[in-house]
């Protein structure tokens, strides 16, 4: 596999030769740990025959897993103590990785998962500090070196926590795990906030958590720019039923130029409302697909797509009010299904090289989840993209899209549907003379999302159904294993 770079424009990722890279990731958090070998065969085939491109692993990761075993049994750490990684976990850790990269993933990799540095989880329980300033340099340097020849790698710092958790700063932390991780990879003695083209070689970000007091969730919430070691923006929109991702996206695609994507936004089946109750509700695959498409069109390079039975792959013994399936049900799930749709309309459209435009409506129009509808224009000014959630009509100021000397000008219209990938071809529409132009649609019945392709060239607009993996039909997947 090649390596993956930043855009010459810094806005999203490219192959070596410079195709937009479609970044479709799957929370894989626990996978490395919590499946066995035939289980992770049968994930990755899985995910690779339905378009995903990248997944999210961690190497250390006590949340659902407190001592740290793969399945065999053998802890990740002896005694554990950070500066003494057990061969045996680790050679079994390689083994995933190498399966990664034989089904063609890249991995956003995280060293340790933050609840290890902060000695404490989001049920207030108290655990030991296995991460300082001082181990966190050397384990990130020996995992560094580990990784140090894989080419489909990219790195995340972190882990579900603020740098500044609870008051305390753990930015130090932080810093010494990126340096080691420059150590390991690069064999370069780089200082955090210094030579950020050196950084730029290791590609990292930082993996906030959703912070219920101020509303922030991004790498950057509690660092600046003098943090040399990052290079792109990962937010965690979360899975609250009232996140508005698209001004979380857009709101750092202004802040600066660098890659920016929502990171772990709402999981399919996860509970809009926390403590559960016997009434709550859930994530179903329509808050996925607005979460998708919103963040996509207002700057994000790319989507990540989470269940709430595969990030800590829930087995049949482990059902409870929140993972209601196990992890192999839920690979089966209709958002899951719907992500294949998204890659293919990645794959042919490109919206990671578009530029949110809001500034298209005449009017600002609502701003709520039901029916906030967002726009982006493709960088040679020849198409516009515009999600509506819901039906409705808008009015475009088509002044911003289309010289006023060529107005009016006919427009080609296209209606894709991100439930089935069907693409519609609508009757052609002429703006104004004062060049504004009214769309819309009427929906048939409730989720009944619709994405417009506006086109001044005459195009046949479609989205192939792409085969990423053939699954045999007479053998299909198998569960094999349950994990607990």
């Amino acid at each position: 596999m090649e390596k993956l770079r930043i855009s010459d424009n810094g806005r999203y990722f490219v192959t070596q030769d410079g195709r937009p890279f479609s970044w479709l990731a799957d929370t894989a958090w626990t996978v490395p740990a919590r499946l066995k070998w035939d289980d992770v065969s049968c994930y990755m085939q899985t995910r690779k025959s339905q378009g995903f491109t990248v997944l999210q692993m961690v190497a250390l990761d006590p949340e659902f897993n407190p001592e740290m075993r793969d399945p065999d049994g053998n802890p990740a750490l002896i005694d554990g103590n950070a500066d003494k990684p057990n061969e045996r976990y680790f050679a079994y850790f390689d083994s995933v990785l190498d399966m990664a990269e034989r089904y063609g993933f890249y991995v956003l990799l995280l060293p340790f998962w933050g609840q290890l540095v902060t000695g404490d989880d989001w049920s207030g329980r108290i655990w030991p500090v296995t991460i300082t300033e001082k181990s966190a340099y050397g384990f990130a340097r020996w995992l560094g070196e580990r990784c140090r020849h894989r080419k489909n790698i990219l790195w995340c710092l972190g882990g579900d926590r603020q740098p500044i958790h609870k008051g305390r700063d753990f930015r130090p932390v932080w810093r010494r795990a990126a340096e080691g991780l420059a150590a390991g990879v690069l064999g370069r003695d780089l200082r955090s906030d210094e030579d950020p083209e050196m950084w730029r070689e290791l590609l990292i970000t930082y993996h906030a958590c959703y912070e219920r007091e101020t509303g922030e969730c991004s790498t950057f919430s509690y660092w600046d720019e003098k943090e040399a070691w990052i290079s792109f923006v990962m937010l965690q929109s979360g899975h609250g039923s009232e996140v508005k991702n698209y001004n979380l996206v857009q709101r750092e695609y202004k802040a600066r130029v660098m890659p920016v994507w929502d990171g772990e936004p709402a999981y399919e089946m996860m509970p809009t409302e926390w403590p559960v109750r016997d009434n709550s509700s859930f994530h179903g695959a329509y808050m996925v697909r607005k979460r998708a498409y919103w963040s996509l069109l207002s700057g994000a390079f790319g989507f990540t797509y989470g269940h709430a039975s595969i990030w800590n792959c829930i087995s049949e013994k482990e059902r409870n009010q929140v993972s209601k399936v196990t992890w192999f049900e839920a690979m089966h799930s209709e958002g899951a299904a719907q992500m294949k749709i998204l890659r293919d309309f990645m794959e042919a459209v490109h919206p990671q090289t578009y530029q949110p435009c809001q500034n298209l409506f005449v009017d600002e129009g609502t701003d709520d989840l039901h029916s906030h509808v967002q726009t982006a224009v493709s960088p040679g000014g020849d198409r516009v993209l515009v999600y509506f959630p819901v039906g409705g009509e808008r009015t475009l100021r088509m002044k911003e899209f289309i010289s006023e000397k060529s107005l009016p000008e006919r427009l080609h219209v296209f209606w894709f549907d991100p439930k089935t990938g069907e693409v519609v071809r609508g009757d052609d529409l002429e703006a104004s003379e004062n060049g504004d132009l009214k769309i819309g649609w009427s929906p048939t019945k409730e989720g009944d999302d619709q994405l417009l392709i506006l086109t001044r060239r005459d195009e046949n607009i479609q989205i192939p159904n792409r085969i990423y993996r053939e699954i045999s039909r007479e053998t299909g997947t198998q569960k094999v294993f349950d994990w607990g």
